[in-house]
């Protein structure tokens, strides 16, 4: 599979059985159907969590940037929105329910809403997924 961003090979990365595709150039992770849910459950993420992925409100066509290909099919993916710590963040998820791409930084900030950093259940993630479970830089806020 390709990332969506850079088009260059995911590698996987095992969170104890769950695998999660990443960008080995940190652009971000993708998640294929149910594998965000695995993952919260394994790492003890508060059961309000879990149902994250049902729960992305759908955004209007247009307007919130380019589209990217889905790595699984390739079809262009939808932009929803997932509660953030601070404010509404913008994924991309595929028309045909294959997953969800996060890019770098937007774990941690829809993690955020409901976990404090330095729970057991942040570290848990921040463990597994090193440093993709991260703020934003300051860089890339700014562009």
């Amino acid at each position: 599979m390709l990332c969506p961003e850079c088009r260059n090979a995911l590698i996987i990365v095992e969170c104890d059985r769950v695998e999660v595709d990443a960008c080995w150039k940190g652009h971000g992770l993708w998640f294929d159907a149910d594998e965000l849910r695995q993952l919260f459950e394994v790492a003890g993420v508060p059961d309000s969590l879990h149902d994250l992925e049902q729960r992305l409100g759908e955004l209007p066509e247009g307007g919130t940037g380019r589209k990217r290909k889905c790595p699984r099919c390739h079809a262009k993916m939808r932009h929803v929105k997932a509660p953030g710590g601070s404010g509404d963040v913008i994924l991309d998820r595929c028309p045909h329910g294959h997953g969800l791409w996060f890019d770098d930084g937007e774990l941690a900030e829809v993690l955020s809403a409901d976990l404090a950093e330095g729970t057991a259940a942040f570290d848990t993630l921040r463990q597994y997924l090193g440093g993709f479970v991260k703020p934003k830089r300051k860089r890339d806020e700014e562009t």
